[in-house]
């Protein structure tokens, strides 16, 4: 087990070996999912015990693309999920889904409170979606690094910065 953070490792991103690119991009990731965590620890359920966040979908391959559409899901060939790994031409920056435990705030609050402390310089993501699938009720948050927290100012990444999706994954809208 190798730790990132505190309170993070990287077999919660992944069970495959990382490059040693794929290590940096998860160790901006990691950092800022450890300060939303300290942050959340203002909304404890449950006074003795932490607010935990639990790494759904972490650094993604092609199998798992394959599996995911498989199962009816609808990720992207350009996700950040694949940290470098490009499915497609454009660069991929590393993303989690995260899933957060002992918090008095639903998944969609905690997304506005994310945003609210990215709009403060607080954290640093360059993308922020909350996501839900209709059919089991599941609800994440998709954090993915920015992109100029890797690369200079001149290289322009365009990512819509604050997404909602209520059906899977399968359309977004502004957040």
């Amino acid at each position: 087990m190798s730790k990132i953070t505190r309170n993070f490792d990287t077999e919660e991103f992944s069970s495959d070996e990382l490059n040693g690119y794929q290590l940096s991009l998860l160790q901006i990731l990691a950092e800022n999912l450890q300060i939303v965590r300290d942050k959340l620890q203002d909304y404890k359920k449950y006074p003795k015990k932490e607010v935990t966040i639990s790494i759904t979908s972490g650094v993604r391959s092609t199998s798992d693309y394959d599996r995911l559409k498989k199962a009816g899901y609808h990720p992207s060939k350009t996700s950040d999920h694949y940290f470098g790994l490009q499915l497609s031409s454009k660069p991929t920056l590393g993303a989690a889904d995260t899933v957060y435990n002992n918090c008095t705030l639903r998944h969609e609050e905690i997304a506005r409170k994310i945003i609210e402390w990215e709009k403060l310089g607080e954290v640093h993501f360059g993308q922020i979606i909350y996501e839900r699938n209709p059919i089991s009720g599941a609800e994440w948050i998709h954090l993915g690094n920015d992109p100029y927290l890797i690369f200079r100012p001149e290289i322009k990444i365009t990512r819509v910065k604050y997404l909602k999706s209520i059906d899977g994954g399968k359309n977004y809208i502004p957040f």
